[in-house]
């Protein structure tokens, strides 16, 4: 059994930036750990006076601008963007996935939910547009989510991404005349960089790895892993 209980970015984005996966092993010692306990996986001293923002996520494209805090989960939204670091981004996943984006200074940051709904409605675009035009020096990590070997899908989905850009048509693998596996990382990766956004991943899968993650297509679960984005106070 794997008892890993954070992944991390690893500094890909920029020293400024802190950006982890919260596993399963996480939530199940959290619930009975006392939050001062130094055993705890990272230290919440780093942003425990940060609020952690949540958003109701609905396979959209909205993109809610962060200034401050809010009580209430962002509505109707699949992404956050934010220059403020007294907030700390969240998104809830169960086999989408999670990108965090920086720009190079670590003055902005955005983080998104990416199923195939957002991506091909254009989440990634829609999100890139908050970034300050000025900048072109953007860096993303892509979060665990499902892999392609484990991700079918049917033709209205194929038929969806052939539609918009024919490019796409290298991250599927038919079946057969009706179902393809889908790989929707590299499909993520290929937006990016038509964008010149530098991209890095986690090679984790949220089906296969499932002593780490809740995943959806393995078993239903309403229950979800926790992808955390914030600016460093440095």
């Amino acid at each position: 059994m794997n008892d890993l209980e954070i992944v991390s970015s690893k500094g890909v984005l920029g020293q400024k930036i802190g950006c982890i996966t919260l596993t399963k092993n996480f939530f199940e010692k959290i619930k009975t750990a006392d939050i001062n306990d130094k055993a705890l996986p990272f230290s919440f001293t780093e942003f425990q006076d940060l609020p952690i923002q949540y958003m109701n996520q609905v396979h959209g494209t909205s993109v809610g601008v962060i200034k401050e805090f809010s009580d209430e989960p962002i509505p109707n939204t699949d992404a956050l963007f934010t220059k403020s670091n007294k907030v700390s981004l969240a998104i809830m996943s169960a086999d989408c996935l999670p990108i965090a984006l920086a720009n190079a200074e670590g003055t902005e940051i955005a983080l998104l939910h990416a199923g195939w709904r957002g991506l091909s409605a254009g989440i990634i675009q829609e999100s890139l547009k908050k970034f300050n035009p000025e900048n072109n020096d953007l860096k993303a990590w892509l979060a665990p989510c499902i892999s392609q070997n484990k991700y079918e899908v049917g033709k209205d989905v194929y038929k969806t991404f052939m539609d918009l850009d024919q490019e796409s048509k290298k991250n599927f693998k038919e079946v057969n005349s009706e179902k393809w596996m889908f790989d929707l990382k590299a499909e993520a990766a290929r937006v990016l960089k038509k964008f010149k956004v530098q991209v890095s991943q986690s090679n984790y899968c949220t089906y296969t790895d499932d002593d780490l993650f809740y995943s959806y297509r393995r078993n239903k679960t309403d229950e979800r892993v926790l992808t955390l984005l914030w600016r460093k106070n440095v």
